[in-house]
């Protein structure tokens, strides 16, 4: 159930309706209704991986409880945390990985006249965000940094909350269990934002990257050599923006919905296109998946490293570690060698780019940063080539059609003209999010000014199905 359908909106309207319904009730039934709503949202999607999803809460809700009651920095603290970390990755490996792992393996089996037939696995939706959610927690709580769940219903609503469920952003239980203690704190102001966030992001998922940029990028990806190097450019600048606006939409839509229902979520993007190094951008692209790479990969590989090597080997130690940390961030993106090569590729670049002492991602912008701006966003959409291609072979296929003249004159004006306004809004974003409480505290105070959201909201969405129907399926829900 999409977040830009009309089964969808029929499902949250219900919702809301119950919540107003119950509303002074207290947290434990709201959250408990909150629980029960989630539950059925996945289930929508397919009811089979359900008992999955409550499996691995289960689990892992029974090894929480058992390390809080460990004995701090004891074995068998460590061994429960172990287990809860090898418990829900392995879950995430056999659902995501064994058919790519036995697939890979399968020439090395033939020459040993093994034959062994490659599963057919459907991947659980949502399964890489909220293994990830579970294991911050669990990590959390066993180094004390963080409060821990009041009981199973609320664990199980911070690991299945509906709104980020599917594809973040990844929490930590520090940014939501105390508002689940709390309760929904629904006010005008959230409500507001909420209205703004969500009409932002069916204006980025469906017109944006659904309807102007996604056909040429699909046509192009789809047919590689065909055309010239300027209809491969354009195409990969179109889904350069396609997958940008497509996910920071699904997030301005969880996000706005989350504020509807009374909690605050992270944001997730800060136009990481105009990023002057991979530093930044990484930043600024995906923030909760950067931080938790950084808390729970990163940080822990290179403590144990440097522990381990001579002082004169400390960047070296830091470079593997940067390196081991991307191409795992790689293949979290998906169970392919070209996955594995986009994220070997941006470990390289964390280690060989210059570092931008003194200008780091919080600095404005300034026109001196243009040609650094304009330089890593085309190494990037480079490297985006092995994230987009089926796989390694296309990607090299298409990364060579770049530089090839070709046979047909010629530019994909209408593509050029949609990526040119995609860029243009990227750049209005940076200038506008920082004003963005005072604008809509400024519209709160226009008279008839209920009205006028109301008419924009429908105005938009009426946009949206004309261009687009309901939109397409989300990039990042096939990860």
């Amino acid at each position: 159930m999409l977040f830009v359908t009309f089964q969808f909106a029929l499902f949250l309207g219900a919702l809301l309706l119950v919540l107003r319904l119950l509303s002074g009730r207290g947290s434990a039934i709201s959250n408990a209704v909150l629980l029960g709503a989630s539950l059925v949202f996945y289930s929508l999607w397919l009811p089979a991986y359900l008992p999955l999803l409550l499996v691995d809460i289960g689990v892992n809700y029974g090894l929480l409880q058992a390390m809080r009651a460990a004995a701090p920095g004891s074995g068998r603290r460590r061994a429960l945390l172990a287990a809860s970390i090898v418990f829900t990755i392995g879950l995430l490996l056999y659902f995501k990985y064994a058919a790519f792992l036995l697939e890979s393996a399968l020439p090395a089996l033939q020459t040993l006249s093994l034959e062994l037939p490659v599963p057919e696995i459907l991947l659980p939706l949502g399964i890489s965000f909220y293994s990830f959610q579970i294991v911050s927690l669990a990590v959390d709580v066993y180094r004390e940094d963080g409060p821990p769940p009041s009981g199973l219903a609320q664990y199980a609503l911070y690991i299945a909350f509906f709104p980020q469920l599917i594809a973040g952003p990844i929490l930590r239980g520090r940014e939501l269990l105390p508002q689940l203690a709390a309760g929904m704190q629904r006010t005008p102001e959230r409500t507001r934002r909420g209205f703004w966030l969500l009409a932002s992001g069916i204006a980025k998922k469906v017109i944006v990257a659904d309807f102007l940029l996604a056909p040429f990028a699909d046509e192009l990806f789809g047919a590689a050599g065909v055309g010239n190097a300027r209809f491969h450019w354009v195409g990969l600048y179109a889904f350069a923006f396609q997958i940008y606006f497509d996910f920071s939409g699904y997030t301005d839509m969880a996000r706005g919905i989350a504020l509807w229902l009374g909690y605050e979520l992270p944001e997730n993007f800060h136009e990481p296109y105009l990023s002057r190094s991979p530093q930044e951008f990484w930043q600024r692209w995906h923030m909760t998946l950067s931080r938790w790479l950084s808390l729970y990969l990163f940080i822990p590989i290179s403590r144990a490293l440097l522990r381990r090597v001579p002082d004169h080997a400390g960047r070296l130690a830091i470079a593997a570690t940067q390196l081991i940390t991307m191409s795992l961030c790689g293949l979290w993106h998906g169970a392919g060698w070209h996955f594995v090569v986009w994220g070997v590729l941006q470990g390289v670049l964390l280690v060989l780019w210059p570092a931008r002492r003194g200008r780091g991602h919080r600095a404005p912008l300034r026109l001196a940063d243009g040609p650094a701006i304009f330089l890593f966003f085309h190494v990037f959409c480079l490297t985006l080539v092995f994230f987009r291609a089926p796989d390694a072979s296309a990607a090299l296929a298409y990364l060579e059609a770049l530089f090839v003249p070709g046979e047909l004159p010629g530019w994909p004006r209408l593509a050029a003209a949609a990526v040119a306004l995609s860029a243009l809004l990227h750049v209005a974003e940076r200038a506008l999010r920082p004003r963005a409480r005072d604008l809509q505290a400024w519209f709160a105070r226009r008279p008839g000014r209920a009205f006028a959201e109301a008419v924009a909201f429908g105005l938009l969405v009426g946009l949206a199905i004309l261009v687009s129907g309901a939109g397409g399926e989300f990039i990042y829900f096939q990860f």
